[in-house]
């Protein structure tokens, strides 16, 4: 993929992207001290991101520093042939905002498993504000795509506008 993408044509790239993967990396960070953790997601609105969780330390990392990076990437078999998605965002999660379990159950392709869990479960909600994609696994070609926080919310057109005002 040499070609620059304009924001739309982009946009859809990584939503598609994301949307046919359901597995990625969580990066946080507390006191200097980075942290990975493998989770599961699935996409709601604007190209925000959800996870659900039992727990565990990233929710500590996530109170101290709420900025994140989700990697969701193909097999690694070659650093030339590789897709892939970073997505650099602030994170919320349940036990600051409790609605977000509500929320999430919008998007939630197994929204059973919320409900079964609802007591247990608790929810990560990534808000994304650069979001990079990279697509080498065709031609080898290492161009980096940035989608910027203005063009990650779906923008109107004037038409949308006129709709909302008559």
């Amino acid at each position: 993929m040499s070609k620059i993408m304009k924001p739309d044509e982009l946009r859809r790239h990584i939503k598609n992207f994301l949307s046919g993967n359901r597995f990625g990396s969580l990066g946080t960070c507390m006191n200097n001290m980075p942290r990975s953790s493998p989770v599961q997601y699935f996409l709601g609105q604007d190209l925000e991101i959800y996870i659900l969780s039992a727990g565990g330390t990233k929710f500590q990392y996530i109170q101290h520093n709420p900025n994140v990076c989700l990697l969701v990437n193909t097999e690694y078999t070659n650093y030339t042939r590789i897709e892939g998605v970073q997505v650099f965002g602030r994170a919320v999660t349940s036990e600051e905002e409790p609605r977000l379990l509500h929320e999430a159950m919008e998007f939630c392709p197994d929204c059973h498993t919320i409900e079964s869990l609802k007591d247990t479960i608790k929810v990560i909600k990534i808000i994304p504000e650069e979001i990079i994609y990279l697509n080498s696994r065709e031609t080898g070609d290492r161009t980096k795509q940035v989608l910027t926080k203005e063009h990650i919310t779906r923008q109107k057109t004037q038409f949308d506008r006129e709709l909302v005002f008559q």
